[in-house]
């Protein structure tokens, strides 16, 4: 459908979509099911695309080569991610101080600073932390090891 129209809607949430498929593909995302199981670990995928991409970790395909410096990643995302290093470029802005960043994840991780938004809480002392990699650091202080 290429009038823009998206009669399949989520009754769940209410998002639409232009394609029966797509909407089946969404509802997935509610039920947890995961139909496309790994034959190598059993892990389980909501899409068949997802399951595709993942064995590559099993095969160590990687059919993604960056022409600048020839280093090969099994998702274009990845290098569509690495190849920042060479241009520079910041596509995400932090809409507050104007920072930028190369990945998605690194501007949400910042905003937490504006924010004050901690989402990851020692379950021992309660305290706060805005990444998970800060949380499992002072939980050493707790378990005695350094």
């Amino acid at each position: 459908i290429h009038s823009g129209e998206k009669p399949f809607t989520c009754p769940t949430c209410r998002k639409s979509f232009n394609r029966k498929e797509a909407l089946t593909q969404h509802q997935r995302s509610h039920t947890g099911e995961k139909p496309f199981t790994c034959p190598t670990c059993r892990k389980g995928f909501n899409q068949k695309e997802a399951l595709t991409q993942h064995q590559r970790i099993h095969s160590g395909k990687k059919p993604f080569t960056c022409l600048t410096c020839r280093k090969s990643f099994s998702l274009k995302g990845n290098l569509t991610k690495h190849q920042r290093i060479h241009t520079g470029e910041m596509p995400f802005t932090c809409p507050t101080c104007r920072k930028g960043f190369s990945e998605k994840s690194n501007l949400i991780k910042h905003q937490r600073i504006h924010s004050g938004e901690k989402p990851f809480t020692c379950p021992t002392c309660r305290k706060g932390f805005i990444e998970k990699h800060n949380l499992t650091q002072h939980q050493l202080i707790h378990t005695g090891e350094k």
